[in-house]
């Protein structure tokens, strides 16, 4: 179990990719003072953890419901986060475009809620994380108790990331943040590949 949680935590960060949402955060909140900025990252986090909190009691059933066989969501799981990686890998330095002018209160809520919590958070890759364990032969009470304090970590480290994000960006650089995201891609690719072959592997399409 223990060799379960922290590679589910290091899926978890990798695919939430904390420091390469720093030069879109910072684009999307150019315009805001530092308490606006700092309202726009509580909502979001909260609205993520809400998103994630109903995939991660409902994913289950929601695959038994349409009949989705563990192996099947495997392979898709892993061709998804390939998709990922090679976007993370070839990707070019992010950048943003500032919001409009307008109301900041009300933009703070729309900036939180989208992009920013869906789909730069909770987005596809960290929901078929979700799913991808869930969908599992484990007991479901032990899936929701290992993945929940994997995702609470990831959901802290986000914050306390996008809290720094002005020091991170200035310490790192550009170009700083954008290598870390191609080394964490080339990992991410390479657990991909390992779920494909797991899919594979559940569906008896191979043998070990």
């Amino acid at each position: 179990m223990d060799h379960d949680f922290w590679q589910i935590l290091f899926t978890v960060l990798l695919v939430m990719d904390p420091i390469g949402i720093i030069p879109s955060f910072l684009g999307l909140t150019s315009s805001c003072n530092e308490k606006t900025r700092s309202r726009i990252i509580f909502k979001a986090i909260l609205f993520a953890a809400l998103v994630l909190g109903v995939f991660l009691l409902g994913g289950r059933g929601i695959l038994h419901f349409f009949g989705i066989q563990p192996g099947a969501f495997y392979i898709s799981g892993g061709i998804l986060f390939f998709l990922i990686a090679f976007e993370m890998i070839y990707s070019k330095p992010k950048t943003n475009r500032v919001p409009s002018a307008g109301d900041e209160e009300s933009q703070s809520g729309f900036v939180a809620l989208f992009p920013l919590a869906i789909p730069m958070i909770a987005g596809p890759g960290l929901l078929t994380v979700i799913m991808t364990y869930v969908s599992g032969d484990s007991p479901w009470l032990l899936t929701v108790l290992t993945l929940l304090p994997a995702l609470l970590i990831g959901l802290l480290c986000m914050f306390m990331v996008l809290r720094a994000s002005t020091l991170i960006l200035r310490v790192l650089g550009t170009m700083g943040i954008f290598v870390m995201e191609k080394i964490m891609g080339l990992i991410l690719a390479g657990f991909a590949v390992q779920l494909i072959y797991k899919g594979f592997l559940s569906l008896g399409i191979i043998r070990p």
